[in-house]
């Protein structure tokens, strides 16, 4: 039938003539849609050929899991023939994204909806301001994890802001909770959609068996939560290298991960982590702590990997050195003394929280044998739950230590904290009003204030 009968037919009908109008349309459309994309691939490879470098690689990382899926993409990029260049957002200009044409942004959120510690100066220099990238195309990866109340939300501030200076997104902004695999496939997808290299992608290629060789409960009679101290080996007997600040993350069954500071370094031996049994409402465990305090068996195996964490590396210097922690937080300065110690490095001054002297006392004591072993040069011990007193938390500690603080850190000292996150924010509080807000703004861009908070 051709289009003269077609009219024919349906000209004393209007609903069936609205079908065909409506039919019509969505078939221009469709073709119009699959033009365009033929035509973005194309004019993509032109570019490549022509040795044009469209393609800028942005990320803004917290524990380093960004920076690893960045130079994923990266790798998928120039394998796929795209001339591409990879920055992290702390070194990222206005200029480049105005040289640039096709950005991709991996973004950590951290805190409560913060940006990572070394992005706060892009942040509050760049993002603040307007800005006009009416020439560029881009997608954001967002990283969070859904326990937190701001889920990705400096994911979705970048994606928003890079909007509003009118780039155009490939796609919506794709969110990823605590690592999910089918999360982080369709940003692979989509990647292959632009002239990346398309791979399979398997979550579990970085990570070996290790098995448990001693677990230890650390406070037995407390009142608190069960901490544990854990020891891990690697099954095949290659221990992997990895330094003080870095961490392990385990992978469970269901493909999330859990990340833990690593206590020991790899003289020791083995991988050595302390965790806190969580207990939720339910009665039933954490998934990354019941595993690793409870589930899993002497000898039996696990998911695991060891992972830089550059943002919680020593500070490079010879100054002196104040670490603060709570609880399970030791974890993540432990390795450090012990660095610090091997070089020499003696000016280590540690804060440490716990809850009761003695029901929680096993790590105190541990510390002030380092102490009399001449590895630190001053500790502060302090109790939330003591037996008689006052209830003291490391930020008071901090706050009736004004002038010692001042004075140690402003001989090119450093400051490293580790613990939760409502601990933390209650030091950086305490440090402020120490040392101002100009001085802990600067130090945590230079890397003279480092944290590691969950």
């Amino acid at each position: 039938m051709g289009l003269s009968q077609i009219i024919a037919e349906v000209q004393g009908d209007p609903v069936t003539w609205a079908w065909v109008l409506g039919s019509s349309a969505l078939y221009l459309i469709m073709c119009a849609v699959i033009w365009a994309g033929e035509q973005k691939k194309a004019r993509l490879k032109r570019e490549a050929a022509a040795g044009a470098t469209p393609w800028l690689v942005v990320y803004a990382s917290q524990t380093g899991q960004a920076e690893e899926i960045a130079t994923a993409t990266l790798k998928r990029l120039t394998d796929g023939g795209q001339v591409v260049r990879i920055i992290d957002m702390a070194d990222l200009k206005l200029s480049d994204l105005e040289a640039a044409q096709h950005v991709l942004c991996v973004a950590s959120t951290t805190g409560d909806g913060d940006a990572p510690d070394s992005v706060l100066g892009f942040e509050a220099k760049v993002m603040s301001d307007g800005a006009v990238l009416s020439h560029l195309d881009y997608a954001v990866l967002a990283l969070g994890d859904k326990s937190y109340a701001d889920f990705c939300a400096f994911g979705r501030k970048v994606h928003d802001w890079l909007r509003a200076s009118g780039a155009k997104p490939y796609f919506e902004v794709i969110e990823v909770d605590d690592l999910d695999p089918a999360a982080l496939n369709r940003w692979y997808e989509n990647l292959s959609d632009l002239g990346a290299k398309s791979e399979a992608f398997d979550p579990k290629a970085a990570y070996g068996a290790w098995q448990l060789k001693a677990r230890d409960c650390l406070n037995p009679d407390s009142e608190a939560s069960k901490l544990y101290r854990v020891v891990l080996e690697p099954e095949s007997g290659d221990l992997p290298d990895w330094q003080a600040g870095d961490l392990a993350e385990i992978m469970m069954a269901d493909g999330h991960v859990r990340d833990y500071s690593l206590a020991s370094l790899p003289t020791h031996g083995a991988v050595e982590l302390y965790v806190r049994e969580v207990i939720k409402d339910d009665g039933s465990r954490g998934l990354g702590s019941g595993l690793l305090t409870h589930d899993l068996g002497v000898d039996e195996t696990v998911l695991l990997r060891t992972k830089s964490h550059k943002n919680f590396h020593t500070p490079d210097g010879d100054g002196p050195l104040l670490l603060i922690a709570a609880g399970s937080g030791l974890a993540g300065l432990n390795a450090h003394i012990d660095a610090r110690v091997s070089a020499g490095r003696k000016a280590n001054w540690v804060i440490y929280g716990e809850r009761h002297p003695i029901r929680d006392g096993a790590l105190c004591k541990a510390l002030t044998a380092r102490v009399q072993a001449g590895e630190l040069s001053d500790l502060t011990l302090c109790f939330s739950r003591p037996e008689t007193g006052e209830r003291i938390y490391v930020q008071n500690a901090i706050a009736a230590s004004q002038e010692r603080i001042r004075a140690y850190l402003a001989d090119n000292g450093a400051v490293m904290v580790c613990g939760g996150l409502s601990m933390g924010q209650g030091v950086d509080k305490a440090l402020r009003t120490i040392m101002g807000d100009g001085w802990a703004d600067q130090a945590l861009a230079d890397g003279r204030y480092r944290r590691d908070l969950y």
